[in-house]
């Protein structure tokens, strides 16, 4: 018995590569060799060069149809619209876009063009609306932070020794430290279009909210986190708070 021929279902740019060949004069048998498949699948892709050819150029981003196997539409096509044209205009500004802040957004927009029903814009609403228009997540440039290595290496070691000389065991081993808390901070990637090549950084907001924490080693203590702006240093080192709430 001969085997069964694999199953191959071509993209929809090279769907229209093989239109732009038949265009050209090449013959139903070359092509169907080219790319493996069958005679009547290359006649099929002819009959639907208008649909091909509607679907790629209603396509905002140049590169969003060239994964794409086949050209379904989205479920709420006029959110779809909406999200991409709002995608477009925040790109276009340079503004970061998380997973989070897209599928908020498509909720936003769900209830503001009254459809009916729950609407979750799940993770895999994210994925289809990514792949429809070429979308990916990149990384923003920016400068990298620094970081003594060999300083904190030095330290552990001596603070090992000290534990095990003055025989603390970790319940009795507190440690505080404060955190900024940027609040208004922009994410540090995001989802473009394919068609760009790196995200350009962005000035962050500087507002921030000092937050300070402490627990012992052991994790069985942890003091309720306390919380301030304005946080200025004394000579001493000690941070003074006029608004610190706990």
């Amino acid at each position: 018995m001969a085997d069964k021929r694999k199953k191959i279902v071509l993209t929809v740019k090279q769907k229209l590569e093989v239109i732009n060949k038949l265009e050209k004069g090449e013959s139903v048998i070359k092509i169907s060799r080219d790319y493996g498949i069958g005679c009547q699948t290359v006649r099929d892709i002819k009959k639907n060069t208008t649909k091909l050819m509607e679907y790629a150029r209603n396509c905002d981003s140049g590169a969003g149809p060239s994964n794409r196997k086949t050209m379904k539409s989205a479920s709420y096509e006029e959110l779809d619209a909406a999200m991409l044209q709002w995608f477009t205009q925040r790109r276009a500004e340079g503004t970061p876009l998380s997973g989070p802040v897209v599928t908020d957004k498509a909720k936003f927009f769900y209830k503001q063009l009254g459809f009916e029903g729950e609407f979750n814009a799940s993770s895999g609403w994210l994925t289809r609306f990514k792949n429809r228009h070429g979308i990916r997540e990149i990384s923003i440039q920016g400068e990298r932070l620094s970081a003594n290595n060999e300083a904190a290496v030095a330290f552990r070691e001596e603070f090992q020794q000290f534990v095990t000389e003055e025989r603390y065991d970790s319940s009795q081993i507190y440690n505080a430290d404060e955190t900024g808390l940027y609040w208004k901070c922009l994410p540090s990637k995001t989802l473009a279009f394919v068609q760009e090549k790196h995200a350009p950084g962005h000035k962050s907001s500087k507002e921030r909210l000092t937050v300070m924490c402490c627990g012992n080693a052991s994790g069985s203590h942890k003091l309720r986190l306390w919380m301030g702006k304005g946080c200025r240093r004394r000579p001493d080192g000690i941070h003074l708070n006029a608004k610190g709430v706990h």
